[in-house]
């Protein structure tokens, strides 16, 4: 059968930059670039920002610390951790700013928060920040000229609607700009993970006000932990990247959700959070000009813009090139997030809370600059770039 699109496309005003995903990656780029002077828009296709670390439940703010008590994330990465308990719960221990009034697991410079609340604060946060912000809206792909981008399309309530830009960072935690844009890219595998919130009537019962809000708060992870194990053995792993492998990942955690349901009883349970969204760690990311690969601890570069810890180990230190955002042949198009070029493990290390915000403040201090300048984001000195973070409080350097 033959088809033709022949809907009208609504031309919008035109941006400097536009970050399409509202994670804490996009978040982070778009709050960058606006910072720069660039006239910025925030496309995000839920109805709440933050991604996986609101409306998809992970609500862990990973160490910003390298376990050893030296901070290594600066800049928006500590901004957001800030504002993350701001108006809601928090563990973030006393020695780095916290309350210290809940208990604290290790004592690193991360935290427990409130998903709902923290959703709210980023809204405010964005716009107080100079970008505009436009919710349920779904980046189609971009419009390329040969191998510069010229916007994107979109999809809205109000239809096929195009927005032109200078720049644009995919940050939508599944590369599907890049893709779209022919940018190489690849793919990544993931276990089966369904985390949702709920308590019961013994939850209740049982609390003292003195004690930790996460007695109120229950997490029920059904699937696999970061290494895989809990993976039910007869599920395939999923990649991500298509309508049935997304829907397949869906009917399999809320499947158990379910079984989970049906084994309480119903007078005495209440979910209070489902996810709304899939709890995917990797989908795809780009193949750019240098891969980090979680095999260069201590090693310096010369074109960090960032360094960053390890969440898991205590005393591993990195720096992250500017090369993992972006590909040389694409002028203007950047990634930041867990779809920056980072293989290995150190795909690992870069789609955590602390390093999106880290490489989401680069792409978008990048993009900003690059089109002020007229320039490729290959082209864009990046002393200029280093100086640009450092002004904005960013340690490049594992001895900075």
């Amino acid at each position: 059968m033959e088809f033709k699109d022949t809907r009208e496309v609504r031309i919008r005003n035109p941006y400097d930059v536009i970050v399409a995903g509202g994670g804490i990656a996009g978040i982070a780029s778009a709050v960058s670039a606006a910072r720069r002077g660039a006239k910025t828009l925030l496309l995000e296709k839920q109805v709440n920002l933050g991604g996986l670390a609101t409306v998809g439940l992970i609500s862990w703010y990973e160490p910003l610390c390298d376990g050893e008590g030296k901070q290594m994330v600066y800049g928006i990465g500590e901004e957001l951790v800030r504002l993350s308990v701001r108006y809601g719960f928090e563990n973030l221990p006393a020695a780095w700013g916290g309350r210290g009034e809940n208990h604290h697991r290790n004592g690193r410079f991360s935290t427990l928060y409130s998903p709902n609340a923290f959703s709210l604060a980023l809204d405010e946060y964005v716009r107080e920040n100079g970008s505009d912000l436009l919710f349920d809206v779904l980046a189609v792909y971009p419009v390329m000229e040969g191998k510069k981008c010229l916007g994107v399309m979109t999809e809205t309530a109000s239809g096929r609607e195009f927005f032109p830009a200078g720049a644009v960072v995919d940050a939508t935690g599944e590369a599907s700009v890049l893709h779209r844009a022919g940018m190489p890219t690849e793919e990544g595998e993931n276990f089966l993970t369904y985390a949702m919130q709920g308590f019961g009537r013994e939850d209740l019962l049982s609390h003292d006000p003195a004690r930790d809000m996460l007695d109120l708060r229950r997490t029920y992870s059904l699937g696999s932990d970061l290494r895989g194990e809990g993976h039910p053995a007869e599920v395939r792993t999923f990649r991500g990247i298509s309508s049935d492998e997304e829907n397949r990942y869906l009917y399999e955690g809320k499947r158990r959700a379910m079984e989970l349901l049906r084994s309480k009883d119903k007078s005495a349970f209440e979910i209070s959070s489902l996810p709304t969204m899939p709890q995917y760690r990797k989908i795809r990311r780009l193949l750019g000009k240098v891969t980090f690969t979680g095999e260069e601890e201590g090693v310096f570069s010369p074109e960090s813009v960032g360094r960053l810890g390890d969440f898991r180990q205590a005393g591993r230190h990195f720096e992250l090139p500017y090369g993992t955002l972006f590909h040389p042949e694409y002028p203007n198009i950047a990634a930041a997030g867990r779809v920056i070029s980072a293989g290995g493990d150190g795909w690992e290390l870069a789609r955590v809370i602390p390093v999106c915000a880290l490489s989401g403040e680069a792409a978008g201090a990048a993009a900003a600059l690059a089109v002020k300048r007229g320039e490729a984001l290959s082209e864009l000195p990046v002393k200029l770039l280093q100086e640009t973070l450092q002004n904005a409080g960013v340690r490049l350097h594992i001895e900075d």
